[in-house]
């Protein structure tokens, strides 16, 4: 009973995130590169978690628990190779942006960059961990 309510709350937090942001979209008129990027971050975020979602939810179907051994083994490891890249991300990317294109990176855009690489770094790591076992 415990798996279902945190999948439900996780299902109707995605779609609250999703609703939110179409709002969003479609009362902002004309949408710029800065303004892009968080929306990208945000349907990343959003799609990784439906997959985990799903992931859970065919467990439970077949009469499992939604998180065995195995998984929350998965989720650890891609969550400290995540952190990992986050940390690596914050050094060299705006190292990275500064001697390839000449342009300095606001604050703002290193969070950007920081979230977008560790987040894929964490959905990579798990696709391939659960596949790998």
């Amino acid at each position: 009973m415990k798996d279902k309510i945190g999948i439900v709350t996780g299902i109707l937090i995605a779609a609250a995130v999703l609703v939110t942001l179409s709002l969003f979209v479609l009362n902002a008129g004309n949408l710029e590169l800065n303004e892009i990027m968080p929306i990208g971050i945000v349907l990343i975020l959003v799609a990784s978690a439906m997959y985990i979602l799903w992931d859970r939810i065919k467990n439970i179907k077949k009469g499992l628990p939604a998180q065995d051994e195995r998984l929350k083994l998965t989720n650890y490891k891609a969550g400290y190779y995540g952190f990992i890249a986050a940390i690596w991300s914050a050094v060299f990317g705006p190292l990275f942006f500064e001697i390839l294109f000449d342009y300095e990176l606001p604050g703002s855009q290193v969070t950007a960059v920081v979230v977008l690489v560790s987040g894929f770094v964490f959905i990579a790591s798990y696709l391939y961990l659960a596949r790998k076992g």
